[in-house]
């Protein structure tokens, strides 16, 4: 029941465009009593067919150096800021 609060929560997020890895879990732990970890975050992401990794962005860190960081944004999103035609499909990457 937890991942479900979990998918509305950030599908409500992601209605406004993409946003990162980061952002999402740091909306998630602010807004709900128990929050989430990165483990859990990175499940729901992957797994839920209405959200789509967009991208990449790199991040520095202090200690690890540089490292990636996904990008995620919504099946509706994409579709209507993608300029495809209803006749078209688009393919996660």
């Amino acid at each position: 029941m937890k991942t479900v609060r979990i998918r509305q929560k950030i599908k409500k997020f992601l209605q406004n465009g993409p946003r990162n890895t980061a952002e999402i879990q740091e909306h998630i732990n602010s807004t709900m009593r128990h929050g989430t970890t990165t483990q859990q975050l990175g499940n729901v992401l992957s797994k839920d067919k209405d959200i789509i990794k967009f991208g990449s962005t790199k991040r520095s860190g202090t200690l690890s150096g540089g490292y990636d960081i996904c990008e995620w944004a919504t099946k509706e999103w994409i579709e209507a800021n993608s300029g495809l035609n209803n006749n078209d499909t688009f393919s996660a990457a």
